[in-house]
Parts: C-alpha cells; sequence; structure tokens
C-alpha cells in the first residue's frame, strides 16, 4: 500500500520534472516553520523550472521510520510581473492539492493561494515576502500565513532568516535556513525555529542531494 501510494504519486511528477532533489532530514518541511515535523523525514523536491512564465514543483515529506507518506504539496505558479528593467517581481499561484497524511492514515486536503514578491537590495542579498490563504476541502481549517524572508548567498553558504505570522491561534515567530554546498550534488542544511508565541524551539539538520 505505501509503495503504490509513492509510485502514483512521484513518478509522474519527477517524469516530466527539470530538476529534483533527496534530501535525508531529522525533521520535516513545513511552509509554516511551527508546524515543522520534528522526526527524521526524507524529503522530495521536483520541479519544471522557473524560466516560463508558468511554472510547478511538488514537495513530499515520507515519514523515515516507518516510511509512510506525510504530506505532499504541489504548487503552480504564474509570473505577474518579471520584467527585466524591473527589480520588483511578482508571482501568484495556487496550491493544490496539498494532501496531509496522518500517521493511521486519515487523510486530509486542503486548497491555498499564493502571492509573492521578491527584491533585490543588492548582488548578495534578497528580500521575499509571501502571504497564503488555505482552507480545507475536507475539514474546517482556514489559515492565512504572512512571511517575510531575507536571504544572503555568501560563496558555498545561503542564509535565510524568516519572520512569519499565522492567524491560527495567533501564530508567530522567526526561522533560519543556513545551506551550505559540499559540491554539484550535495547540500548540508541546517533548520531552527523559534515559534515565539507559544515558546516552541525546533532544529534540524540534514543532508540533500541533487538529482
Amino acid at each position: 500500500m505505501r509503495l503504490l501510494l509513492l509510485t502514483l504519486i512521484l513518478v509522474p511528477f519527477y517524469t516530466f520534472s527539470q530538476y529534483g532533489s533527496v534530501e535525508l532530514s531529522s525533521g520535516g518541511f513545513s511552509f509554516v516553520p511551527a508546524f515543522t515535523d520534528s522526526s527524521p523525514n526524507v524529503i522530495l523536491n521536483a520541479g519544471t523550472g522557473t524560466k516560463k512564465r508558468i511554472s510547478a514543483y511538488m514537495i513530499g515529506n515520507i515519514r523515515m521510520n516507518t516510511l509512510t507518506p506525510r504530506s505532499f504539496i504541489f504548487v503552480t505558479q504564474i509570473k505577474l510581473l518579471d520584467r527585466k528593467d524591473k527589480k520588483l517581481k511578482l508571482s501568484g499561484g495556487i496550491i493544490f492539492p496539498l494532501i496531509q497524511i496522518e500517521e493511521d492514515y486519515t487523510v486530509n486536503t486542503y486548497f491555498s493561494q499564493r502571492l509573492g514578491a521578491t527584491y533585490p537590495i543588492s548582488k548578495k542579498w534578497i528580500l521575499k515576502s509571501d502571504y497564503i490563504h488555505g482552507k480545507g476541502t475536507n475539514n474546517d481549517l482556514e489559515i492565512n500565513l504572512i512571511t517575510l524572508t531575507g536571504i544572503l548567498q555568501q560563496n558555498k553558504f545561503s542564509f535565510a532568516t524568516q519572520i512569519y505570522y499565522l492567524d491560527l491561534d495567533t501564530t508567530y515567530g522567526f526561522a533560519e535556513t543556513i545551506n551550505y554546498r559540499l559540491s554539484s550534488r550535495f547540500d548540508l542544511r541546517g533548520f531552527i525555529n523559534q515559534t515565539i508565541s507559544s515558546n516552541q524551539f525546533i532544529w534540524t539538520a540534514g543532508i540533500r542531494y541533487r538529482l
């Protein structure tokens, strides 16, 4: 059952992808840093690239201890403002389906909309902001997420510092993602999150292989 589910979801998407990666991590990815899984995960990423006006990508999380799927996120986005003579870039998109699978195989699905902006401050610094509205399709959950991220590229290192606000339980905090490129194929990755509203601290570490 596990193998069949993974095959049906992953094989079609990877077949048409232009890039992909597999990460072994001590935790699992979440758009909301406060919802990061603190247990070991395999994180899968694949996409069509970002050069065209419309692009798509997928992020999948698999629990490493049981090899059961945890979540799959499919994003389709379109460039709204991407002129070469303008620094500000705008994009919009949908996140559907967003599938959350509990350990007892209960499946929750969500439909979300995303609006994002990027602005290069310098050759090394980029400022990004995102707004995501999500609503359950088979449940009553509804959220609004706002993030502001500063990204610094320094030689083989990249640092992404993010502050976020989620209207669910008035959740807010900050997160830091550190990436170090070992080679053209391998990256070391570290992540820390401090949810100020609940005084929750999470950290993860992983190694990523680019396909």
